[in-house]
């Protein structure tokens, strides 16, 4: 198990907690596939603003020299980098380890054959900018979110952001506050969701969410 830190778990509870509440006020019940695919959004987001809060902006840094911007014919930006993969599913050895690290650390590890392949999610990540099928959970009709990542990256930043910035969360810790929220709400969804599916659906947002282009998402 990861180590705990006290102000990550309050953090992260709170920021599921209203996630949660939000759901039942919209739609009469929880939605679990909803739930984890708003986590994974913001999550995965958070690890690009991290980069850019606590790295770039602090130390002067010119974003292109951290962040490979990639502009689709459409106009749309996107980002990719290496510090981006290491926040989100490459550190699964030291702190303060990566998104993926948090998600995989409470699925039992005799089920860890079922959890999904960082790989395909990235490189469909990539193949799929710029067209319609980016950032498409590829889930079955019956666990598809009610909300796609990008509707709820648009509809939750602001909140998330104002949480973590309440709490005192220093930025580079945003990416991995969130993916906490997203362990905590898969372990105390774990009767209702399979955690390889459930793992498979935070990372199906996380990921593709990484790239979003932050001009683009109110609050940002």
């Amino acid at each position: 198990m990861l180590p705990i830190d006290p102000e990550r778990e309050a953090v992260g509870r709170t920021i599921a907690a209203m996630l949660m509440g939000e759901e039942i006020r919209r739609g009469g019940q929880l939605h679990i596939e909803t739930i984890l695919t708003e986590i994974g959004a913001l999550a995965g987001f958070a690890a690009q603003m991290s980069i850019r809060k606590s790295i770039i902006e602090p130390q002067q840094l010119d974003p292109n020299e951290i962040l490979a911007e990639v502009v689709t014919r459409n106009g749309e930006r996107y980002y990719f980098s290496d510090s981006l993969n290491w926040i989100l599913f490459e550190n699964l050895a030291q702190p303060p380890y990566s998104i993926w690290a948090y998600v995989l650390d409470v699925v039992p590890q005799q089920s860890r054959t079922l959890v999904p392949d960082m790989a395909d999610i990235v490189s469909h990540a990539a193949r799929t900018i710029g067209t319609s099928r980016f950032g498409i959970p590829r889930m079955s009709a019956e666990h598809t979110p009610h909300k796609m990542p990008r509707a709820a990256l648009t509809e939750h930043w602001s909140m998330a952001r104002h949480e973590l910035d309440a709490s005192g969360r220093d930025p580079a810790d945003w990416p991995y506050d969130l993916a906490f929220a997203a362990q905590w709400q898969m372990h105390t969804s774990r009767d209702r969701l399979a955690l390889p599916l459930a793992a498979k659906i935070v990372m199906e947002a996380a990921i593709p969410m990484s790239k979003i282009d932050p001009r683009t998402v109110p609050g940002a």
